[in-house]
């Protein structure tokens, strides 16, 4: 009886492990987000925002804006003591102008950035499904996550920088 028994817990065991095996899949993640921003193109195009005259004046604007909020904090700080309420209502306002202004300011910038982040995305999106097809069929993967999704993927599980390298050799 004893026997009978650790036969068929060793059968059950095999058959598990057999189970187990077959059960292995190929399994990857990916950042699409982070693939298509880190193209030779999408660089380019960052990097051309970014120095063209509309943007520098923005920032350049945001920037000056910043120190003059800033000069005017640190006058009210200083001289704000002996300043009567109505000087402390005044300052009060044009440094609220002020703000408003900077947050205007930086409001166009970041849409400017967002106009040029929809255009890689469009331009570029099929290139990384492309790329991304390429390199499941080739290693013959039976799941690709969102890296973003993953709690953990190990480096050698990434796709995104073979993708990467992928549409940066596609100069099409």
């Amino acid at each position: 009886m004893l026997k009978q028994v650790k036969i068929i817990a060793v059968l059950l065991v095999g058959i598990l492990l057999s189970g187990a095996a077959a059960a292995q899949s190929n399994v990857a993640v990916f950042n699409l987000q982070a693939a298509i921003m880190s193209t030779d193109v999408a660089k380019s195009k960052v990097n051309a925002l970014k120095t063209s005259s509309e943007y520098s004046k923005l920032q350049s604007n945001a920037e000056s804006i910043r120190d003059e909020v800033k000069k005017m904090a640190e006058d009210a700080k200083k001289n704000g003591m002996t300043w009567s309420d109505e000087q402390k209502a005044e300052q009060q306002r044009k440094m609220n102008f002020k703000r408003s202004d900077f947050e205007s300011t930086v409001k166009k910038l970041r849409a400017l950035e967002g106009q040029v982040g929809q255009e890689i995305q469009k331009t570029m999106a099929p290139k990384a499904k492309a790329a991304l097809e390429a390199i499941i069929k080739e290693k013959k993967l039976d799941l690709v996550l969102n890296a973003e999704s993953a709690f953990y993927a190990g480096p050698s599980y990434d796709l995104t920088a073979e993708v990467v390298k992928r549409m940066n050799a596609d100069k099409k």
